[in-house]
């Protein structure tokens, strides 16, 4: 099964222009980015994508006020996301504060959704969203057997305090679900370790890198023939600041190079 990485664009500040010929010449697959709406911006991505060859994967937020407001938002971004030729999809979908019955209708649509564009849409677990958390998590994969899920399990450790080792089956069914990776270490107390080649976060490295490769072998034993991850890390607030001035300890692309070296290092990316 070949491995494939791309590149986020959150933290980047430069146009497409000057971003994607750099992301090319440093060997990824492609770029992960939200989908432009805007119908002149959806042409120049389209076309940048193509100069470049460069795949991409769409990140879709919804948003509105009730539940239906918030399908109709992801069937309007998972158009332009196709209109796009996007990959596949990572979706921030519906909100944490959900009960259960309005949250198995979400699943639903976004379900009908994969089918009737014929795209994969991967549920990021997300703080604020519906798969905030594990056993949540849980409860709709083991219903919707189709649902699938973009693996962040940086979210989950903050959310949990802790390194989920108690929640050990739940990541093994979680893998079976998971069709795309944002590799990110979290730790108890936040989202993002502040530099994840330091021996102070040697305990939750290991433990999101068992996780991944949970998801790299359940692909490659369901007969997948690419898979995919982001080294997704993000500028302040995610990022760790001087306490006076607010500017980054270090530039954030040196953190997602580590990562992404060790990526290509730990799954054998080419």
């Amino acid at each position: 099964m070949r491995i494939d990485l791309f590149r986020s664009t959150w933290g980047i500040d430069a146009p497409w222009e000057v971003v994607f010929p750099s992301i090319a010449q440093q060997g990824y697959r492609g770029v992960e980015l939200g989908v432009p709406l805007d119908r002149s911006e959806q042409t120049l991505l389209v076309a940048q994508l193509a100069a470049h060859q460069l795949e991409y994967i769409a990140m879709v937020f919804t948003s509105g006020d009730d539940l239906a407001s918030h399908i109709a938002s992801a069937k309007q971004q998972v158009e332009a996301a196709v209109a796009c030729g996007a990959r596949q999809i990572t979706l921030h979908g519906w909100r944490d504060a959900s009960n259960f019955d309005d949250g198995c209708r979400f699943v639903e649509a976004i379900i009908a959704l994969e089918q009737h564009y014929g795209i994969a849409i991967g549920h990021e677990t997300h703080r604020g969203r519906l798969f905030f958390n594990p056993w949540w998590t849980d409860m709709y994969l083991s219903r919707y057997p189709d649902a699938h899920i973009c693996a962040d399990y940086s979210h989950w450790v903050v959310v949990a305090e802790r390194n989920l080792t108690d929640a050990e089956a739940i990541m093994e069914r979680c893998a079976q679900h998971c069709i795309h990776l944002h590799t990110r270490v979290g730790h108890s107390q936040g989202p993002q370790v502040p530099d994840p080649s330091l021996p102070r976060y040697t305990a939750e490295v290991a433990a999101h890198e068992y996780w991944w490769q949970l998801a790299v072998t359940a692909n490659q034993r369901a007969g997948k023939t690419s898979f995919s991850m982001t080294p997704e890390y993000g500028p302040p607030p995610y990022q760790s600041t001087d306490l006076v001035t607010n500017a980054p300890l270090q530039p954030l692309s040196d953190i997602v190079e580590w990562q992404s070296q060790r990526l290509r290092t730990l799954f054998h990316i080419n």
